[in-house]
């Protein structure tokens, strides 16, 4: 049985979907390209500065060690500097390559339907591939700090849904190279992130997660919804992991 209330929608709500997908229709869910696009102008920007960063603090570390300047703990504190810089970095180049699978999609961002997901035009999710899934709408949640404004602004997702796929990787190679970024592939097993708020516009992203856990459910697949980090989190794991041990794992 699905549960919506962790993004605001009651029982009522649910029965609505299930009736909507045992009569056979389609829930469609297109590409907000204004959206996308602002979300992407930001991500290069940010990606400049911190890239420029972390060329200034490592220049400034080569100097500090050629001309002895400093102490050790200016050396530590340079490297530490330069540690951060790089992640922020990586997780901004990541999360463009998730904007960019939204830019290469069709009109179409998100079909549903009671056989499975149509995604950006391009990747077929048929439920019988399909063994679990996770939902999360951070919106709202996560503060309004000059940091969480920035990452939201260069699009870090907040609301997404994640999906674990049996034979992946090969799903991955047979789709188009602009998509690659959604995929998560660990050895033989692995899944699909697929963000939302970025990439639809904000009326869509309740409805699209709801279509997606109460469809997976009606199939038989267990693709849960929740706003709580650590149960998002352990889900996650759970359905990029091995498939054999996605409910045992599961919190």
């Amino acid at each position: 049985m699905s549960d919506l209330s962790p993004i605001g929608l009651s029982r009522t709500h649910e029965e609505e979907w299930r009736e909507f997908f045992r009569t056979g229709r389609v829930f469609t869910a297109p590409v907000d390209r204004e959206r996308l696009q602002h979300r992407m102008n930001v991500n290069t920007t940010v990606l400049a500065v911190t890239g420029v960063i972390v060329a200034l603090v490592a220049v400034g570390a080569v100097v500090a060690a050629i001309t002895d300047f400093g102490r050790i703990a200016t050396y530590i504190l340079l490297i530490l500097l330069i540690v951060a810089a790089g992640f922020v970095f990586l997780k901004f180049w990541f999360t463009r390559r998730r904007l960019r699978a939204g830019l290469a999609s069709a009109d179409d961002y998100l079909v549903v339907s009671a056989e499975g997901i149509r995604f950006a035009g391009h990747v077929d999710l048929p439920w019988t591939i399909v063994f679990g899934g996770i939902g999360t709408d951070m919106r709202g949640l996560s503060g309004n700090r000059p940091a969480a404004r920035i990452s939201r602004a260069a699009g870090v997702a907040e609301a997404e849904f994640v999906l674990g796929v049996h034979g992946i990787r090969a799903i991955r190679d047979t789709a188009p190279k602009d998509l690659h970024g959604v995929f998560e592939v660990m050895a033989h097993h692995g899944g699909i992130r697929i963000p939302l708020d970025n990439v639809v516009a904000p009326e869509f992203v309740r409805s699209s997660l709801a279509a997606i856990s109460i469809s997976g459910h009606l199939a038989g697949v267990r693709a849960d919804v929740s706003t709580e980090r650590d149960v998002v989190f352990k889900a996650t794991m759970a359905v990029l992991g091995e498939p054999e041990k996605f409910e045992s794992a599961m919190p």
